[in-house]
């Protein structure tokens, strides 16, 4: 492992797998992308794939665009007026609505329309960038200042307002699969939809799983692992997932303010944290915000996130202060020249 980076993570030790136990694997496509699960098994556990696909079902049923009788589509196309929502969707919203409000708007679920808009909605890619009074009417009815709650759990719908998680949603089906396989005696596993990736326990020899983190392309220097026992991790990048054409081409991260792709000199983000919804929220964030800002917000919040940042002509990472618990080095941390 001597030619990688390799952060390791501080969680306590929860699980890990008996001597005699097999690795067993299986795989599926749902959600417009693939789903991967690898666990320790023995007989008399049930079968992983039934419950993984739960998991993809349940998330769905709740946060899908493209599911006309979906929670979030429901409400979506709800008149004006106050709607019931889903215990787990107004659960997620509202973390996400403060962690909005730690990030100064960086982070908006409430952009459907603007990312319907540029290409990554129900309506399908766009080949051309939408002009500005069409993004003045997106803005319009977009952004979480036309949200809140009443009294008794139900959500403000003031007209054409649309939802979206995105790769929240993601995040939220892996830990809803991570939990459905501990409940079923299947502790220890690594479970991957679509890039976000949730691990548990040890093997049988004391092994945690080594997740490679995607890099940028272009990045210069050693290959990024992480060894999960305990928790999880999110990738966002603007190489990802792109509309345009090979000529003119924007990334799936908006500027909440601007309701315009992001241009900034974050390239990619990855957070480390138990829960990968969350977990993927902050890097949608940190994608958004100025390199510098971000960092002093994942500092503050103790978040340990790893950002690769562009700069006069150059990539390289940078990391929070909180990667330095995951054998970060803490002299490349200080010598972060975003900081």
């Amino acid at each position: 492992m001597s030619e990688n980076l390799v952060l390791i993570d501080p969680a306590p030790l929860r699980h890990r797998a008996r001597d005699g136990w097999v690795l067993r694997r299986a795989e599926g496509a749902s959600m417009g992308t693939r789903w991967q699960v690898q666990l320790w098994t023995c007989p008399g556990l049930p079968d992983p794939e039934p419950l993984v696909q739960r998991a993809c079902a349940e998330t769905i049923a709740l946060f899908s665009l493209w599911q006309p009788d979906s929670a979030i589509c429901r409400y979506n196309h709800a008149a004006p007026g106050w709607h019931p929502v889903p215990a787990p969707l107004a659960a997620l919203l509202r973390e996400v609505m403060a962690l909005s409000a730690q990030c100064a708007g960086a982070l908006d679920p409430a952009l459907g329309r603007l990312a319907d808009l540029w290409g990554f909605g129900p309506s399908g890619p766009a080949d051309q960038p939408p002009t500005a009074a069409e993004i003045a009417v997106a803005r319009s009815r977009s952004g979480l200042t036309h949200l809140r709650f009443d009294g008794e759990g139900r959500l403000w719908q003031p007209g054409g307002l649309w939802l979206d998680f995105g790769g929240i949603a993601k995040g939220w089906a892996v830990d809803r699969a991570s939990d459905l396989l501990t409940r079923a005696g299947l502790a220890v596993h690594m479970v991957e939809i679509g890039g976000e990736v949730k691990a548990q326990g040890l093997t049988p020899d004391a092994r945690p799983w080594w997740i490679g983190l995607e890099a940028a392309p272009g990045l210069p220097g050693p290959r990024c692992l992480a060894a999960l026992h305990g928790g999880a991790v999110a990738g966002s990048g603007d190489w990802q997932r792109r509309c345009g054409t090979a000529a003119l081409s924007w990334s799936h991260s908006l500027d909440p303010v601007l309701g315009t792709p992001v241009r900034g000199p974050v390239r990619g983000v990855h957070v480390f944290l138990p829960r990968a919804a969350l977990a993927d929220a902050w890097a949608s964030a940190l994608m958004v915000l100025p390199p510098d800002q971000g960092l002093a917000l994942a500092d503050r919040a103790g978040i340990p996130a790893l950002l690769t940042v562009s700069a006069a002509g150059q990539m390289r990472r940078c990391a929070s202060r909180g990667l330095a618990d995951w054998g970060w080095p803490e002299e490349e941390t200080s010598a972060c020249p975003m900081r």
